[in-house]
């Protein structure tokens, strides 16, 4: 960057005088640098320049979404290669030198993000105790025929150090032929103490000649470093002094060509436009709409991609939180949040044409699937036709379930165990397996099974009444030689196609066993009289006994 210093008119002549008596050093990107540099054909070295940090974070970006993230420990260099990856084109990079966080602002900050609670934080911003901006060093650097072209140290010369020099000239004065107005100007600035009005167009810098041609152009400034530089001299105190200044390229060797907006008081850059950037990469309609990409933005935000548009969500560290970096996006595929700090993992997707209410978060925080009024914590509703599983539970080894009452303390737990062959239910982490139906059909129970019926006439207490139709034991007899089983009770075959009703089965049992003891108690009567007769046949029999022997 140089001082320029410029144009003057008298008597209705354009004059344009340029000065070559001071060339300035080119602007600082920050106050402290955070690294050195070595620079070498195939590799770009960073060596930390700064010592208080925590960590630095080192990104390069280029062509084809190329993306290259290094965290660098403390003291650590940083290497940027190339390889087959890094083609030919524009590359910038990014140093970002993380604070020291104290271990007690951690501590806080932790508890903060665990309960969502920002007062302390606050407080502590307030205190001024929060950790403060991360330094940043950022350039740009060209890759040509698999080469790193770039030489921060060597920067573009001006016209006034490249051209010729006051020494050789007759007396101080400058020969411009090109101008074609002032073959001898002294080395002088030009001031007007008075508003000045060009009724026409104003070219600025070393290399405007005469009779330029401005097409459309009221201001053009034309050399080979651009600037436009805001000097506020303000002193007095409350009023803002800032400098800035509108930088067009870099004026290094290799360097971007790139349009910025720098703040020079704060050397900070917070605004660049890098060359070839798509048309329309950021638009702001008469509306308030932002877009990206595209100059009819349909909402407050609008992006465009070929390829899976993404917004990007970086907690960088520098404020004592954890580094963590989300990506929200979205493809022909699915709509998806990536976790890009823990190996891109995809926790959330969505596919296109997926029902509405897919997922419903009501006001009380009921959750619908399917349905947008739940009605519970957990409302899954399946409006398809035909069978459909609800819930399914998938795990590599052991998938369970857990009921669990905070106010009893208790819980209850269904398991697969051994192997996946037994479906379990434990109660409060006693191990007791409670209920248990393993691979064959078996089921294991450690307290009593009780069933209910839907009413009293279920039950088979109509065998007593006395006009229940008792069936005769030699029916029965012929029943069983014919069906090889009882009355009322289904065959084997029955039981083996269609399975076996527990409580219907346990009813019929209760029917033969009712019928069973009608059956028993009419034998029973059988066996008294029976047992009476053979008493009177004992007492003749006495009887007959006793008077044989009286007539001997």
């Amino acid at each position: 960057m140089k001082t320029l210093r410029r144009v003057g008119t008298a008597c209705g002549l354009l004059a344009v005088a340029l000065l070559l008596t001071s060339v300035a050093p080119a602007l600082a990107a920050d106050p402290g640098i955070v690294a050195e540099i070595d620079i070498s054909p195939s590799k770009i070295v960073f060596y930390p320049a700064i010592n208080d940090y925590e960590r630095i974070i080192l990104t390069v970006t280029g062509p084809c979404e190329y993306e290259y993230r290094k965290l660098l420990k403390r003291g650590e260099p940083g290497v940027f290669r190339l390889d087959s990856t890094t083609i030919d084109g524009v590359y910038s990079f990014e140093l970002v030198a993380m604070p020291i966080v104290d271990d007690e602002i951690r501590e806080v900050l932790q508890q903060a993000r665990k309960y969502n609670d920002n007062s302390q934080v606050n407080q502590l911003c307030r205190e001024g105790r929060m950790p403060g901006a991360p330094a940043t060093q950022a350039n740009s650097f060209v890759i040509a025929n698999g080469e790193i072209i770039w030489d921060p140290d060597k920067q573009e010369p001006t016209r006034a150090t490249a051209g010729a020099s006051a020494e050789g000239t007759s007396d101080g004065l400058i020969q411009n032929a090109s101008a074609g107005l002032i073959q001898n100007a002294t080395l002088a600035d030009f001031v007007i103490n008075d508003d000045l009005i060009v009724d026409g167009s104003a070219c600025i810098g070393f290399d405007c000649v005469n009779g330029e041609v401005f097409s459309f152009d009221t201001i053009r400034l034309k050399e080979n470093n651009l600037r436009i530089k805001f000097d506020d001299t303000s002193v007095v105190p409350g009023f803002p002094a800032t400098d800035w200044q509108l930088t067009a390229n870099a004026s290094a060797n290799g360097g971007a060509s790139k349009f910025s907006i720098e703040d020079i008081s704060g050397s900070r850059t917070p605004f660049t436009v890098e060359a070839n950037a798509r048309s329309h990469s950021l638009y702001v309609d008469d509306g308030g709409r932002i877009g990206s990409r595209t100059s009819t933005p349909s909402t407050e935000i609008h992006t465009i991609d070929g390829d899976t548009p993404t917004l990007r969500l970086q907690q960088d560290g520098s404020s004592g939180f954890a580094p963590q970096t989300w990506d929200v996006a979205g493809n022909e595929t699915n709509f998806f949040i990536r976790d890009v700090t823990n190996g891109s993992t995809l926790p959330f997707r969505i596919r296109p044409s997926a029902p509405t209410s897919s997922i419903f978060i009501d006001v009380d925080g009921d959750v619908g699937m399917g349905t947008a009024s739940p009605d519970a914590n957990l409302h899954v509703i399946e409006t398809a036709a035909g069978v459909a599983d609800l819930l399914e539970l998938t795990a590599n080894g052991n998938p369970r379930m857990v009921w669990r009452d905070t106010a009893a303390g208790l819980f209850w737990r269904l398991s697969s165990e051994a192997s996946a062959t037994e479906f379990v239910i434990t109660r409060s982490g006693t191990g007791l397996r409670e209920f248990v139906i393993d691979e064959n059909g078996n089921v294991e129970a450690r307290g009593t099974i009780t069933a209910s019926v839907a009413s009293p006439k279920t039950l088979p207490d109509y065998v007593f009444e006395e006009d229940y139709p008792l069936m005769p034991l030699s029916e029965v007899e012929s029943y069983i030689k014919e069906h090889k089983r009882l009355p009322k009770l289904p065959s084997a075959q029955t039981v083996y196609e269609e399975g076996l009703n527990m409580t219907d089965m346990q009813i019929s049992l209760l029917e033969k066993v009712e019928e069973l003891t009608l059956y028993t108690l009419e034998q029973q009567k059988v066996i008294e009289e029976l047992r009476q007769e053979n008493q009177l046949l004992a007492e003749l029999q006495s009887r007959l006994e006793a008077l044989e022997k009286a007539k001997d």
